[in-house]
């Protein structure tokens, strides 16, 4: 009859006793822990302890010293702004001719709110297209902006988007990393060192999928030019 009745509840179990309790919580903090998904660029290395020097034209290009009062998307001072407006014309234009450059540097940077840095764009653009590295990957089938990923030995997700990949002559996959970064040579080894967790990574999302060992670069642009350093 109890059952019946619209306020009758069923039974409430007791408590767990301390120790089943615990083991529990445990396991729970643990969970909690365990990061099931990092991004390639995740990986990259701390800054390194050196300051680099301000570039002699525009000391806003450096992008080890970083301002926490900035809000997310300009981090590194304006340099990431600048970098993801590079990232994102040379997502769209013609690799081979440039064409829709201008349209492109003028959308990027109104995105980033870098409007004035226009100029700056487009030369590190051009630098890019006027590579070999970029010359070489036009001219063979090629992918941009590619969402690569894969589950590592603890169960974990590692994805990125690869900024540019190619198939060489030989079939081997060649990674391509565009870095705007103003980096004097004293700091070349460093700066290569802070992003070659993040090529290793992709490395190895992409090994995983063609069972080929591909080859990366780190394509350095310079508004007067370029140069790459192989991992």
């Amino acid at each position: 009859e109890a059952a019946d009745h619209p306020t009758a509840r069923a039974p409430v179990p007791p408590p767990p006793d301390w120790e089943t309790w615990a083991a529990q919580l445990a396991e729970a903090w643990a969970a909690a822990r365990h990061i099931p998904a990092v991004s390639a660029s995740g990986l990259e290395g701390t800054d390194p302890e050196l300051v680099f020097a301000p570039t002699e034209h525009d000391p806003g290009l450096a992008k080890a010293a970083r301002n926490v009062e900035l809000p997310p998307w300009p981090k590194g001072r304006y340099g990431t702004a600048i970098g993801s407006a590079v990232h994102a014309v040379l997502q769209t234009i013609d690799l081979t001719t440039g064409h829709g450059l201008d349209g492109a540097v003028t959308a990027a940077c109104l995105a980033e709110g870098i409007s004035e840095r226009s100029d700056l764009v487009a030369a590190l653009t051009r630098s890019a297209l006027d590579s070999d590295l970029v010359k070489r990957a036009a001219a063979r089938p090629h992918w941009r902006e590619s969402w690569a990923a894969t589950v590592d030995d603890d169960g974990r997700i590692i994805e990125g988007i690869v900024d540019l990949m190619y198939r060489e002559d030989d079939g081997r996959i060649v990674i391509v990393d565009y870095k705007t970064d103003a980096v004097p040579a004293a700091a070349v080894a460093a700066r290569v060192a802070h992003y070659q967790p993040q090529l290793r990574a992709y490395g190895t999302i992409l090994a995983a999928a063609t069972a080929a060992q591909p080859r990366s670069c780190l394509l350095f642009l310079h508004p007067t030019g370029s140069y790459e350093e192989w991992l």
